[in-house]
C-alpha cells in the first residue's frame, strides 16, 4: 500500500473515532461493585465460605468425639483383657494418643474458628456500611469496631425509660448534609425481673443521633407503628400528650403544642409513610432544639449477620431506604 493511501485510511480511522466518541449516550447507573462484583454476590461468597467453613469444622469435631468414645471403648475391651501380654499398655497408649490429638485439635480450633468468624463479621459489615452509606451528602466516616452506644445518650432521648443496660455494635459516625451524626445498631435491656421468665427489651435495631437547627421548648415524639400488635413503642411520654393520632401514625408533644411550627410537614409525609412490614417493625424519632434521633426497630432477621441462610438483599436495601429517610428528617426542615 503507498504512503499516501495509508495517511488516508489513519485519516479515515481518526474521524470515525472522533465521530463515536462525541455521539450522546445515556448514563447507565451501575450497581455499586467489590472485587468487580456487585456488593451482594461478595458478601454471598464470604458467607457460602465461611457456612462451609463452619460445617466442616463440625463435622470434623463429630468425627473426632465418635472416634474417641469408640477408642475408650476398645480400651476398656483392650484393658480387661489377660489374655494377650501388653495388650492394656497398648490399649492405654492409643487412648492416649486419641485423647491428646483431640484436645490439641479442640484447642487450636477453639482460638482459630471465632477468628475466622470475626473477620468474617468485619468484612461484611464493611461493605453493608459501605453500601448503606454511599450517599454523596455522607462524607468523613468513622468506622471503629471497639466502639459502642452509651447507654446515657439514648436514655437522654427521652423515648424510653427504665434500660438498664444497652448492647451496640457497628457504631458508625460522620457528618451528613453538613451535621455531625452518630449511627449504630444497638438493644436496649430492661432489668430482669423474673429469673424463669426472660423480659422482653425496650428497643432491637438501627440507632440516628443528629443535632438540628429547631428552636423550641420540650420535645416532639412521631411514631410510626404496626396498629395490630404495636412492639418497641415509646414509653417515656407521660409529660407528653397526644397531638395527633391515626391508625398506625402518632405524634406526642407538649400540652397545647403543635410539631408543624418547627417540622415541615414534608418530613412528617415522609415518616408516615415508611411501610411498618414483617422486617420494620417500629420506627421513633424525636425531636429537640437542637437535638435530633431515630429509633428503627428490625426482627432478628434484619439485625443478623448473613450465616447460614443467603443474604437479602431486598430487605437489606429496603432497610437501608428506611433509614435514609430518617437522615432526611432529623433536620427537621
Amino acid at each position: 500500500m503507498k504512503e499516501k493511501d495509508i495517511k488516508n485510511q489513519l485519516d479515515e480511522e481518526k474521524n470515525t473515532e472522533v465521530v463515536e466518541n462525541t455521539a450522546p449516550q445515556e448514563e447507565i447507573k451501575e450497581e455499586p461493585k467489590v472485587d468487580d462484583k456487585p456488593y451482594f454476590e461478595v458478601i454471598e461468597d464470604k458467607r457460602k465460605a465461611f457456612f462451609h467453613s463452619y460445617v466442616v469444622n463440625r463435622r470434623i469435631g463429630n468425627i473426632l468425639m465418635f472416634v474417641t468414645v469408640a477408642v475408650a471403648v476398645g480400651v476398656m475391651l483392650m484393658v480387661t483383657a489377660d489374655q494377650v501380654p501388653y495388650l492394656p499398655i497398648i490399649g492405654w497408649i492409643i487412648a492416649g494418643v486419641a485423647l491428646l490429638g483431640m484436645v490439641v485439635y479442640f484447642f487450636i480450633n477453639k482460638k482459630k474458628q471465632p477468628e475466622k468468624g470475626q473477620n468474617y463479621i468485619s468484612s461484611v459489615v464493611k461493605i453493608m456500611n459501605d453500601k448503606a452509606f454511599e450517599d454523596k451528602d455522607f462524607s468523613d466516616l468513622v468506622f471503629d469496631e471497639k466502639q459502642k452506644l452509651e447507654l446515657q445518650d439514648l436514655v437522654g432521648d427521652g423515648v424510653y425509660k427504665d434500660a438498664s443496660q444497652i448492647r451496640s455494635r457497628n457504631v458508625v459516625r460522620g457528618i451528613y448534609n453538613g451535621h455531625h451524626f452518630l449511627y449504630g445498631e444497638a438493644a436496649l435491656m430492661r432489668q430482669q425481673v423474673n429469673r424463669k421468665q426472660q423480659t422482653p427489651p425496650l428497643f432491637v435495631g438501627k440507632y440516628i443521633s443528629m443535632p438540628n437547627d429547631l428552636d423550641f421548648n420540650g420535645r416532639f415524639i412521631v411514631v410510626n407503628k404496626n396498629p395490630k400488635e404495636p412492639l418497641d413503642v415509646p414509653n417515656d411520654i407521660e409529660d407528653l400528650e397526644v397531638l395527633e393520632e391515626k391508625e398506625s401514625f402518632v405524634i406526642y408533644g407538649p400540652k397545647d403544642s403543635s410539631i408543624h411550627k418547627y417540622v415541615r410537614k414534608e418530613i412528617l409525609t415522609m415518616l408516615e409513610n415508611i411501610a411498618i412490614d414483617a422486617h420494620l417493625l417500629n420506627v421513633n424519632v424525636v425531636f429537640w432544639k437542637g437535638h435530633s434521633a431515630a429509633y428503627l426497630s428490625y426482627d432478628d432477621a434484619s439485625m443478623s449477620v448473613p450465616f447460614d441462610k443467603p443474604f437479602d438483599k431486598n430487605t437489606f436495601e429496603q432497610s437501608v431506604r428506611d433509614v435514609m429517610v430518617c437522615f432526611k428528617s432529623l433536620l427537621g426542615k
